[in-house]
C-alpha cells in the first residue's frame, strides 16, 4: 500500500526499544497551561484508584507529582480490564527521570467482549486443548459496561482457584507440584485482596494488574479508570464533536482506501456513521449514538445496546457547545481515545498491543485531518518462548516431532476415507432398494468407518496439542510456571539485552 500517511506512520513505529526511549527522554515539550491543567485534574483520579486498589505506593506517590511538571512526559498504555491478564506492559522507561508510565484501564467496553471475561490455559486434558476460566453472564448482562458489572462472587472466585489447582496437580510435566502450588498461593493473595477491595469487575481485574505492577514489581506505573476521566476530556469531547463532520469523513475516506486494497484494519465499515463518543444509558450499557440536528441543536440520539430505548441527548447550540453538565454521559469510542490522549494531555508515548494496530493506522489517518498530532507509537508483538506444564505436556503427547504437518497428513486421511466411503453409502441405499444382500458391503462399510474413526481420534488429539501449544495464555500461566519476579525479569532483560520489539522472548 502506497498511501504515505500510512507509509509514514508504519515506518514511525521502531523495532528497538532502545529507539522508543530514546525518543522519549530526548523530548524537550513544554507542556502548554491547557494541557497541564488536565495533567493536574487527572491526579485526583490516579490517587482515586490507586487509594481504592491498596497501591499508593511511595513510587507511585512522587510519580504522581511529576504530573505538575511540564516538562514530564507521558508514557501511556491503554486496556480492557481482562480476566487475568495485563497487556500493554512497558517497564523500562522507570528507569527515566521525569517519565510518567500511565495506564488508562478502559473499563466502558461491554462485559460481552470475550477476553473481559474468560481466561485460558493450556491443557491437552481438555478437550479443546484449553482450559477456560470464565466469568458468568446472564443474557441480560451482556450488554452491560464492565464498570457496572457487579463484583463476582467468593464461590466463582474460589471456583477459579479450585480449576487452577486440579490443572496444577492433573500434570503430568512434573513431578513436584509443591513450588507450583506456591506460585499460585502467592498470586492469588494478590486476586483475593483485590476482590476485597473491588467495587466492580472492572475493579478485581484492574486493582489485580496494579497489585502486581506497583506491588511486586516496585513500578511507578499509574493506573487510571477511563470512565472517571470524562472531565478531564471536557474539551477534546468537544472538539471531537464540533468537527464531526470532519472527523467522519476522514474516517469514510481511511476506510473506503483500506477496504479498496482488501485491508480488513479492524475497524467497523460504518463507523463514520457514528458518533466520536458513545452516549451511556441509564440501564447502566450504552448508545452508539448519531449525530443529528433538531430545532437547531445538535443531539446524540440512538437505541440502548441493552435495554433498546432510544436515547436522545440535547447538546444545545452547535455553536457554542458547553458539554459539562453532559460530559459525565460520555465516554470515546476506540479509534478517539488516542487523539484524546494526544491533544488532552500531550502524551510521549502511546504503546499498543497488536490487536489495536489497525485502529490507530486508521486513527493516524483522522488525527491528520483533525490537525491532532498523534505521539510516538510503540507496539511489542513479540512471542514469549517458554515451556510450562501446559505446553511440556502437549509436547510429551506429540507422535511426531512436526505436529502442524501430521495433522495436516491425518486431514488428508479423513478426507480419502470420505471419497471412498461416500460410494458404498450409495450402493447400500441401492441395494436396500432392489432387495439385494447387504452383508459383504455393511462389513467393509463398518471397517472402514472404524478406521476412520480412529483417524479422526488423532486428529482430535493433534489439534488439542496445537491448540496449547499455540494458546497466549493469561497471566496465571506466567505466576505458576515462572513467579511474578521471574517473569518480570525475564521481560525485562529482553527489552534491557536484545531490544527487539519482534523478537520472541525466551524464558
Amino acid at each position: 500500500m502506497s498511501d504515505p500517511l500510512v507509509l509514514e506512520f508504519t515506518a514511525s513505529i521502531p523495532e528497538k526499544f532502545a529507539d522508543a526511549v530514546n525518543h522519549v527522554v530526548s523530548q524537550k515539550i513544554l507542556a502548554s497551561d491547557f494541557v497541564l491543567r488536565n495533567r493536574v485534574m487527572l491526579k485526583s483520579f490516579i490517587k482515586k484508584f490507586h487509594s481504592e486498589a491498596g497501591t499508593l505506593t511511595d513510587k507511585v506517590r512522587s510519580s504522581i507529582e511529576f504530573l505538575d511538571d511540564p516538562m514530564t512526559r507521558i508514557v501511556v498504555s491503554t486496556h480492557q480490564p481482562n480476566l487475568f491478564a495485563y497487556g500493554g506492559v512497558f517497564k523500562e522507561l522507570d528507569r527515566h527521570s521525569k517519565v510518567v508510565n500511565l495506564f488508562f484501564v478502559v473499563d466502558h467496553d461491554f462485559v460481552d467482549e470475550s477476553w473481559v471475561r474468560l481466561a485460558q490455559l493450556p491443557s491437552v486434558q481438555h478437550s479443546s486443548g484449553v482450559m477456560e476460566l470464565r466469568l458468568p453472564v446472564s443474557e441480560s448482562k451482556r450488554w452491560q459496561m464492565v464498570c457496572n458489572m457487579p463484583v463476582p462472587s467468593h464461590l466463582v472466585v474460589h471456583n477459579w482457584k479450585r480449576q487452577v489447582k486440579s490443572w496444577i496437580r492433573k500434570s503430568t510435566a512434573v513431578a513436584d507440584k509443591n513450588m507450583l502450588v506456591d506460585n499460585l498461593e502467592q498470586f492469588w493473595q494478590h486476586v483475593e485482596y483485590s476482590h476485597a477491595r473491588a467495587g466492580s469487575y472492572a475493579d478485581l481485574n484492574s486493582f489485580l494488574m496494579s497489585r502486581v505492577v506497583n506491588e511486586t514489581w516496585n513500578y511507578s506505573t499509574l493506573f487510571v479508570r477511563l470512565s472517571e476521566t470524562f472531565t478531564v476530556f471536557e474539551n477534546g469531547f468537544t472538539f471531537l464533536i464540533s468537527n464531526s463532520n470532519m472527523y467522519s469523513d476522514a474516517l469514510r475516506r481511511a476506510e473506503n482506501m483500506f477496504m479498496s486494497h482488501g485491508i480488513d484494519t479492524g475497524v467497523s465499515s460504518s463507523s463514520h456513521l457514528h458518533a466520536p463518543a458513545w452516549l451511556h444509558c441509564k440501564c447502566g450499557s450504552k448508545t452508539s449514538a448519531k449525530i443529528a440536528m433538531k430545532n437547531s441543536d445538535l443531539v446524540l440520539a440512538g437505541p440502548c445496546m441493552s435495554c433498546k430505548k432510544e436515547q436522545v441527548l440535547n447538546l444545545g447550540n452547535p455553536e457554542n457547545l458547553d458539554l459539562g453538565q453532559f460530559v459525565h454521559k460520555l465516554s470515546p469510542r476506540a479509534i478517539p481515545i488516542p487523539l484524546l490522549l494526544a491533544r488532552d494531555l500531550g502524551i510521549s508515548c502511546y504503546a499498543s498491543g497488536t490487536g489495536g494496530i489497525g485502529y490507530l493506522v486508521v486513527g493516524n489517518i483522522v488525527s491528520k485531518k483533525l490537525g491532532i498530532g498523534l505521539p510516538l507509537v510503540l507496539v511489542w508483538p513479540s512471542r514469549d518462548i517458554y515451556k510450562g506444564i501446559g505446553q511440556s505436556e502437549a509436547a510429551a503427547s506429540m507422535s511426531t516431532e512436526n505436529n502442524d504437518l501430521y495433522l495436516q497428513s491425518l486431514e488428508k486421511q479423513n478426507v480419502e476415507y470420505e471419497e471412498r466411503i461416500k460410494p458404498l453409502l450409495s450402493k447400500r441405499t441401492e441395494r436396500v432398494r432392489t432387495g439385494e444382500p447387504l452383508g459383504e458391503l455393511l462389513s467393509r462399510l463398518f471397517e472402514l468407518k472404524e478406521e476412520q474413526r480412529e483417524v479422526r481420534r488423532k486428529i482430535s488429539t493433534a489439534e488439542k496439542i496445537r491448540n496449547a501449544g499455540n494458546l497466549s495464555p493469561c497471566f496465571i500461566d506466567y505466576a505458576v510456571n515462572f513467579g511474578m519476579a521471574r517473569t518480570e525479569r525475564a521481560w525485562k532483560n529482553h527489552l534491557v539485552k536484545d531490544g527487539g520489539l519482534a523478537s520472541p522472548v525466551e524464558f
